[in-house]
């Protein structure tokens, strides 16, 4: 079971939100420190932690999440540290955000860059990125968290959503895709593998990812430098 995986490897799957941005968009952001952190998602296989000073009860796959203010995430980050972040577009926008201002020492692997160094090395030309709804749909993710799927918004949707006080629809999809992620990377991780639509024959093929070994051996921790320099 993914579950008892994530937790014996110390692997949380995480997802950050910000109403100043959206952290889905295939460019990312200039300066993502800049934005505020409005929720936090993590998941550890077993328990899904969501940090955000909007709401105080939110429900998983009919499950109840964890739910704690704002000013809660840093003791739990330290009550985690050395566990291995798994993020998606996380090395541009949630890694910096949160580093702005939270001590934070733990591994990190950004699942959209495997994708594509991967997918760069199939078109021999130059690397694609993947929306993580669509790439779980390839590869027969999202049945594992029916009915909740019909839940789930894209990124400029979860701004007006936020804005018009609907804040737990939009912390419900971004714990959604945490889950998503974490079994991603499982996929990714035991069969160095995975399904794409080949754009050129609009068709789905499975392509190598064997470079995820290649991100194992050369991840490094992430230390806040703000921390750094306090010391």
């Amino acid at each position: 079971m993914i579950t008892d995986w994530m937790l014996s490897n110390n692997i949380i799957s995480f997802r950050l939100f910000s109403v100043d941005g959206v952290s889905g968009l295939p460019n990312g952001w200039q300066l993502p420190e800049e934005f505020k952190l409005d929720g936090a998602v993590f998941y550890t296989g077993d328990i899904m932690y969501v940090f955000t000073d909007d709401i105080h009860k939110i429900l998983i796959n009919s499950k109840e999440a964890l739910v704690s203010d704002m000013s809660k995430l840093q003791e739990w980050l330290d009550y985690n540290k050395g566990a291995t972040l798994v993020g998606y577009h996380s090395e541009k926008f949630d890694i910096p955000l949160l580093a702005r201002d939270y001590n934070i020492e733990f591994k990190h692997i950004d699942l959209a860059d495997i994708l594509f160094d991967s997918s760069k090395n199939h078109y021999n030309t130059y690397g694609r990125r993947y929306d993580i709804h669509s790439l779980s749909e390839w590869n027969n993710n999202s049945q594992s968290i029916l009915p909740d799927m019909s839940f789930m918004m894209k990124p400029i949707q979860r701004l007006s959503e936020w804005k018009r006080g609907r804040s737990r629809n939009v912390l419900r999809t971004i714990a959604l895709e945490t889950q998503l992620i974490a079994q991603l990377y499982s996929k990714i991780l035991i069969h160095e593998e995975i399904k794409i639509l080949d754009e050129r024959t609009d068709r789905l093929v499975t392509i190598s990812c064997d470079n995820v070994r290649d991100v194992l051996d050369t991840n490094i921790k992430i230390i806040n430098e703000k921390a750094i320099e306090e010391e």
